[in-house]
């Protein structure tokens, strides 16, 4: 049995879940349990992971269904014993879109990956981490949840939700020795954005109030850029005193 920490990354076949994933194997320091709905990408990124040298596990997961989001965390502890670091990080986006012409399609989709799922990865994985009497969660935020983003109207507020739960849970998870944080990224190309930025020049979208970047080529960030954020946020060391926080890196778009 190795004797390395013990992670957990939703969200892991894809975009920043599979770079983060890359870079903690690089770093040496966790073994890891890989979860996503994309069972293609997601063994994928499990074959990155081991190429690095660490074990990785990968579950099929719908993190928006609590049942799965159980089964998964009881695999973790019944193979593991613990969780030390939780990714929480998986998440959907609807295509822009004026507020008045938002479906209940894209309503359920962003509430159902990014606010429920959320919601049942911590609550399932801070059991674990409550009976260890440690850990450390980071959940993904946007920087659409710290400033209104106009087109995305209930993607916003879902993130607005993501923080909302990260600071509640840094209170009451904090007897318990478990901090809880939120990274919040804006504007990085990914899979999703990518698909955005499509969808926009199709149908000539153009949002009521823009939200640009002052910071990057064509003001857009990669991946890479945010992996040694995580990587360090992963780290006790550098974490042991830090919980409730909200983490920026959105090339100023913010401001």
């Amino acid at each position: 049995m190795s004797n390395k920490k013990i992670a957990l990354i939703s969200g892991a076949a894809t975009g920043i879940g599979r770079a983060a994933v890359v870079r903690l194997a690089e770093d040496g320091v966790y073994d890891m349990i890989l979860a996503d709905w994309n069972k293609a990408e997601l063994e994928q990124t499990a074959q990155m992971c081991k190429e690095k040298g660490a074990a990785a596990d990968s579950v099929v997961t719908d993190m928006g269904k609590e049942a799965e989001v159980e089964a998964l965390v009881k695999f973790a502890a019944d193979k593991y014993g613990r969780v030390d670091f939780f990714f929480n990080n998986q998440g959907a986006i609807h295509m822009p879109k004026d507020f008045e012409n938002i479906t209940a399609e894209d309503m359920d989709l962003v509430i159902h990956s990014n606010f429920k799922a959320c919601f049942f990865g911590m609550k399932h994985v801070a059991r674990v981490m409550i009976r260890q009497k440690s850990g450390h969660i980071l959940n993904t935020g946007s920087s659409s949840g710290l400033r209104p983003e106009t087109g995305f109207s209930v993607y916003s507020a879902t993130k607005h939700a993501v923080i909302g739960l990260t600071k509640v849970a840094a209170i009451e998870f904090a007897r318990y020795n478990i901090r809880v944080n939120c990274l919040c990224p804006g504007g990085y190309i990914t899979p999703l954005t990518v698909a955005v930025g499509q969808y926009m020049q199709e149908h000539s979208y153009a949002q009521p109030k823009s939200s640009v970047a002052l910071l990057g080529p064509a003001k857009m960030g990669d991946v890479s850029e945010i992996v040694g954020m995580i990587s360090a946020l992963a780290d006790d060391a550098n974490t042991s005193y830090m919980t409730g926080a909200i983490v920026s890196l959105d090339g100023g778009n913010t401001l």
